[in-house]
């Protein structure tokens, strides 16, 4: 089977509307020219749509006229480059989320391990902020529940952390204390001592004693804030 038979294959495997790269294609790293050529006779062909430099999707036909990639869809094509995770939804979409707003935000924010990006796609903007992070699969939960405003919705954080597993509780405290702000590192300790989840004691070695965080916090709620210095 030569290249451009390779290439057809794939494609007609993939699902329409999925946006995908040169470099998830089989051979592309290997004979690049000959991906490209046959890429771009499936594009002639209108086997293929072509999104934007480098990028097409499988095009699916609807009652007027062939259909945009999703908004999951385009999501996903910021999230990933080369076929590697680059990116995690976070602020007032991850908000929506996890169930902390109502509010449907236009624009998506995503941390994102590259430059500062901002694409319109008709009805969504996808705005990119650097985080220095390293992105992994299994710590974009975790990442995404540090970067949740626990501050205004400490309860529901409360739940989120005691469904997580002995491990990802493990992880989630590193992560704090590796990358987060003494605030954040503060709050994973109220919300673990109140969880009476075990807590390495580097945690609160890694926060100054004599700062104090102003929060604002129900006393009454969260009896054991004082320990952490929250107020």
């Amino acid at each position: 089977m030569n290249i451009a038979q390779t290439i057809q294959n794939t494609v007609k495997a993939m699902p329409a509307g999925q946006i995908f790269g040169y470099q998830e294609l089989p051979s592309y790293a290997k004979s690049p020219n000959a991906v490209i050529k046959a890429i771009s006779r499936m594009v002639s062909d209108k086997r293929l749509e072509r999104f934007s430099k480098g990028k097409f999707y499988v095009p699916k036909k609807g009652l007027f006229g062939i259909r945009k990639p999703s908004g999951d869809e385009l999501i996903r094509s910021m999230l990933y480059k080369d076929g590697r995770l680059r990116g995690y939804v976070t602020g007032l979409s991850l908000y929506n989320q996890l169930g902390l707003t109502t509010q449907v935000p236009r624009t998506i924010i995503v941390s994102y391990n590259g430059g500062r990006q901002e694409k319109e796609f008709g009805t969504i903007r996808i705005k990119t902020v650097v985080t220095r992070i390293p992105i992994q699969e299994k710590d974009v939960k975790l990442l995404q529940y540090l970067d949740s405003d626990v501050n205004l919705t400490l309860k529901i954080m409360h739940r989120y952390i005691a469904e997580l597993s002995d491990c990802e509780q493990g992880r989630l405290v590193k992560l704090a204390q590796s990358y987060y702000s003494p605030q954040v590192k503060a709050l994973v300790g109220l919300l673990f001592t109140s969880l009476k989840l075990s807590i390495p004691s580097s945690l609160a070695q890694s926060l100054n004693p004599t700062t104090i965080y102003k929060l604002k916090l129900d006393q009454s709620k969260w009896p054991m804030a004082k320990e952490w210095n929250i107020r």
